[in-house]
């Protein structure tokens, strides 16, 4: 879990330690969603791109890739580029909430 305004290098190395992909969650500033983003490792058959500027915050990661679909990024520290893919939200519609099973909760 990341704060919106968490520097991108600094969840990037808590993504390193793991040494394989990962699955970051993030509550949106602006909506208030959840939101998740799925980072491979980093991997040498990606092309290598520039590494993101030293005071990048991982919402801009999470804009990215949803504006993108999938984005291509490396941090300073790491040799090799890694791919981000923002994972879509699921929002129940007012049908299926009629539908399901779950007990209403009173008001």
């Amino acid at each position: 879990m990341a704060g919106a305004q968490e520097l991108l290098d600094d969840v990037m190395g808590l993504v390193s330690v793991h040494g394989r992909a990962a699955l970051i969650a993030m509550i949106d500033p602006r909506s208030d969603d959840l939101q998740f983003l799925h980072v491979s490792a980093p991997s040498p058959v990606l092309e290598i791109v520039t590494p993101a500027a030293a005071r990048t915050r991982i919402a801009s990661l999470f804009a990215a890739a949803e504006d993108e679909g999938m984005q291509t990024f490396r941090v300073k520290y790491w040799q090799h580029s890694a791919v981000a893919h923002l994972i879509p939200a699921c929002h129940r519609s007012a049908e299926e909430d009629r539908l399901s099973y779950r007990p209403k909760l009173s008001s």
